[in-house]
């Protein structure tokens, strides 16, 4: 009675692991939005939140916002089964990512339909490997979509899902290709597939900054003052030669520079609004918001 009792604990135990394989609480995909106009440097967020369950089964609660405008805001439900992942739609389940899947095999992601209401195929045209946060992860390269109304796809990476976009998307949909990724807290993977690599990076490095503001401000007593300020930022607290990097509330990086000996930085041709400073103490990085007026 016992050894059964343990075989049952060990397999529900197994498939409660299972399904938290993709979208552990913390993880941050970063998608381009409106990339039909890449100049707008706007950004989508898709960030697992918490633990649910629905119809039995336990899964993430993901939550989507778009950066510059944040009444844009989507949660998504999903678990992952062994290799597979779901997503919750309609009042049911259904499979988005078969990460077991290889070159030949030809998914069916049957809730998604294209221009002549067949089921949307996925087709793994070949599987290698790409280093992620200091893992060898499985890329599936794949055809799917109709080139007519739904597209999805081009590189699926382990654990993260399309390079793309995170679901299926139509043609000249605002959603775009992947930016980065984070997992619980861990250094950024930075996507090699997309197209607007340097903007890509800025971005992403900004978001991160901004996510941690409140966990490295409590670290250290570097200030600036007067805020808001209309011609010059004084530093306290940062030493000689200290790098910065001053970036807009959407992510660009505006200026940068190393700290002179009066630890003043000139922002007199700052459009009026506000920024974010970012101040490398030795190995403490932190990050301050000002007002320019």
């Amino acid at each position: 009675m016992r050894k059964l009792l343990f075989a049952i604990l060990l397999v529900v135990s197994t498939t409660l692991t299972n399904a938290q394989d993709f979208a552990p609480i913390g993880a941050t995909w970063h998608y381009s939005y409106f990339p039909f106009i890449p100049t707008a440097y706007t950004y989508l967020k898709i960030e697992s939140i918490a633990d649910s369950i629905i119809n039995g089964i336990q899964c993430k609660k993901l939550k989507s916002t778009v950066a510059d405008n944040f009444s844009l805001t989507n949660y998504y439900f999903m678990y992952s089964k062994n290799d597979s992942v779901f997503f919750y739609k309609d009042n049911a389940f259904h499979l988005l990512y078969d990460f077991g899947a290889n070159k030949g095999d030809t998914i069916i992601l049957g809730y998604y339909k294209t221009h002549n209401e067949l089921p949307l195929k996925m087709i793994i045209d070949s599987v290698k490997t790409i280093s992620v946060l200091g893992q060898e992860r499985k890329i599936q390269y794949v055809t799917c979509g109709d080139n007519m109304i739904i597209e999805f796809g081009r590189q699926v990476i382990q654990g993260i899902g399309s390079t793309d976009f995170m679901f299926p998307r139509v043609d000249f949909a605002p959603e775009g290709q992947l930016r980065c990724f984070q997992e619980n807290n861990s250094s950024v993977f930075i996507s090699p597939f997309y197209i607007y690599n340097d903007w890509n990076k800025t971005d992403c490095e900004q978001i991160i900054v901004i996510n941690n503001l409140d966990k490295t401000e409590i670290k250290n007593s570097i200030s600036i003052f007067p805020n808001p300020t209309s011609s010059n930022l004084h530093i306290r607290g940062c030493e000689l030669n200290s790098e910065f990097r001053i970036f807009d509330t959407i992510g660009r990086k505006i200026a940068q520079g190393i700290l002179n000996e009066s630890n003043i930085i000139n922002i007199k041709n700052l459009e009026n609004g506000n920024y974010y400073i970012e101040l490398q103490n030795k190995e403490l990085k932190t990050t301050k918001q000002f007002i320019k007026k």
